[in-house]
């Protein structure tokens, strides 16, 4: 089996053929099982895949940034964080609302820069393209769950010290629904730009299909499912499990061209992540033990979701600041192309 065709079992048919178990199996069991399960992904995430894959970013900028760089940008990585901890402080409310379009531009980024071949587009065809993908994976789900996403904002809130402002409610149901329609309107627009400039490059029935194929199974997934279950399952499935294929470039010598390669270079991913990864699990772990009352897996896949609302914009400042580095100096180590490693 080619690299390519291997890349394209792995790391999207395999993946969206699970989305769309879970979006039937959520059909047919109906939404006390998707309740049930909700934490599930987001546990999965926190020990394999989702949270490892953004605890590589010092590892990746060690391979991708000049000696005399490093410093500088661990420094902005820090201060990122540093920032978003005290605008959580100071505006909650807004921090988290900021954070839900920042995932939504995120997921939509990453889905469209993973297996991107046509480097000739304008730069607003990829632009249209995140917007389609991450429109659907965080708008469907606050638009048909309106109350069942409002819990879990508001249950962040209190589990992160502000049980007077949860107490409020300052997520209405009809807020919530209107934000998410407002997030599907703008991905229907970038569907419909996508396959109307599909038709001016090669392949492009194949690529119309595959964006329409992508949609329509995150939606469904995202209508039939709780929405904590189905945003956990965007995540681990769709968005950190596609990202293994660009760090096994960075980080273990190549892209996967079989199953024992994979499995070699996602272990080698995973031991890159440690020196991140084990202080995120010592604060998510304790968070929730002081903070959380029944100890229960839920409130625990809410505060994992809180630690990447801290890590996301320093996860995407990185990108940025590779990108832009790649862009002028690509090197076999880090190829001219995003590599983000975020939530």
């Amino acid at each position: 089996m080619g690299d390519s065709r291997f890349a394209e079992l792995a790391f999207r048919r395999l993946p969206l053929a699970c989305l769309a178990a879970a979006a039937v199996a959520g059909g047919m069991l109906g939404p006390r099982w998707s309740a049930r399960a909700a934490p599930l992904p987001w546990l999965v995430a926190l020990a394999v895949v989702g949270l490892a894959h953004g605890a590589t970013d010092l590892a990746v900028s060690k391979r991708c940034c000049p000696i005399r760089a490093i410093r500088r940008t661990w420094a902005a990585y820090a201060a990122a964080m540093a920032a978003v901890v005290l605008a959580y402080g100071i505006a909650p409310v807004t921090t988290i609302v900021s954070f839900v379009l920042l995932s939504a531009w995120h997921f939509g980024h990453a889905a469209t820069e993973v297996g991107r071949t046509d480097r000739d587009e304008a730069p607003w065809q990829p632009l249209c393209s995140a917007m389609a993908r991450g429109g659907i994976m965080l708008g469907v789900p606050l638009a048909g769950w309106p109350e069942a996403t409002s819990c879990v904002a508001t249950t962040l809130l209190r589990l992160t010290g502000h049980e007077a402002l949860a107490a409020a409610h300052p997520f209405p149901s009809a807020a919530v629904r209107g934000f998410g329609l407002v997030l599907v309107a703008v991905a229907a627009v970038g569907i419909a730009v996508e396959c109307i400039t599909a038709g001016r490059v090669a392949d492009n029935d194949r690529r119309s299909a595959r964006a329409l194929t992508e949609s329509a199974v995150i939606a469904s997934l995202g209508l039939t499912t709780d929405p904590l279950f189905s945003v956990g399952m965007s995540f681990l499935v769709w968005h950190a499990w596609r990202q293994m294929e660009p760090l096994a470039e960075i980080l273990a010598d190549g892209r996967p061209a079989s199953w024992p390669e994979l499995v070699r270079a996602v272990i080698r991913i995973h031991v890159a992540a440690l020196p991140l990864l084990m202080p995120a699990w010592l604060a998510v772990g304790g968070a929730w033990w002081l903070a959380s009352p029944t100890h229960s897996a839920r409130d625990l896949a809410i505060l994992s979701i809180g630690a990447y609302l801290v890590v996301t914009p320093a996860h995407e400042l990185l990108d940025g600041m590779l990108v832009a580095r790649s862009s002028t100096r690509p090197t076999a180590s880090c190829p001219k192309r995003s590599v983000s490693c975020s939530a």
